[in-house]
């Protein structure tokens, strides 16, 4: 198991900052539901990201309060498409639609990792998991089949988002770092394979053309080496850290 706390970092800093970027669209989603839905939802990732954190930090990496708090911005591993600055509504439908496909296909594939302590965490959120892929696909589905300006709005957001999906399966080292985990399904190609495969059924039901196969991941992929944006973004996620070092999260 040594491996593994480095494979549970990209995971926690996904789901951290989806968590994030969620939690600024209360008070602006469409409705009250879609706004209490929010709420919840971003509250779980959150609560997820910790999770894993606290699993990588007992197998030798720091606690999550450095991860959150404290990690350079060089230091992060998220995939890009996860902290994007907020968009339009279509935007942060289908970011969420894609993001939660590829992070099912990634918990399955880390079901069969037999560390107790990684299979009790999975465990305890698949409920809520469960829940953030099925509505994800409602308001996808939504999307689709709402009328013509639906419609171009979603078409307008799977150009935005689609170049960036590749960067999901760069979470560490090629296929070959794999074999010591003795899991067929957590291979990148694989994954990458086993996504694209659930995203063009669902679009084929849904009426949505097919963009294309995923393309390479870019140069950067989940290495945030000189970037502003995220220096920034982080700044800002730590204001109140800042302000009360004492608080807790």
């Amino acid at each position: 198991m040594d491996g593994l706390k480095h494979l549970l970092i990209p995971v926690a800093d996904d789901e951290w900052m989806m968590g994030h970027r969620g939690s600024e669209w209360l008070a602006l989603a469409p409705d009250l539901e879609e706004d209490l839905a929010l709420s919840s939802l971003s509250q779980d990732e959150m609560g997820h990201a910790q999770l894993f954190y606290d699993l990588a930090h007992g197998l030798g990496e720091r606690e999550a309060d450095y991860q959150v708090y404290h990690r350079p911005a060089d230091r992060w591993h998220h995939a890009a498409l996860t902290a994007r600055p907020r968009d339009g509504w279509a935007e942060w439908v289908v970011r969420r639609y894609l993001y939660e496909i590829f992070d099912s296909v990634r918990r399955r594939a880390f079901s069969q990792i037999p560390y107790p302590p990684l299979l009790a965490a999975l465990k305890k959120m698949d409920l809520e998991e469960s829940y953030h892929l099925t509505h994800s696909r409602s308001l996808m589905r939504a999307l689709a089949f709402g009328g013509s300006e639906s419609r171009a709005y979603l078409d307008q957001a799977l150009k935005t988002d689609w170049p960036l999906v590749p960067d999901f399966f760069e979470w560490s080292g090629p296929d070959d770092f794999w074999a010591g985990f003795a899991v067929h399904d957590l291979a990148p190609s694989v994954m990458r394979s086993n996504v694209q495969s659930v995203v063009q059924r669902d679009f084929s039901d849904w009426g949505i053309a097919w963009p294309g196969d995923f393309g390479p991941a870019s140069r950067k992929a989940r290495h945030h080496i000189g970037s502003d944006e995220l220096a920034a973004l982080l700044n800002e996620m730590r204001e109140v850290r800042q302000v009360a070092p004492a608080s807790n999260w």
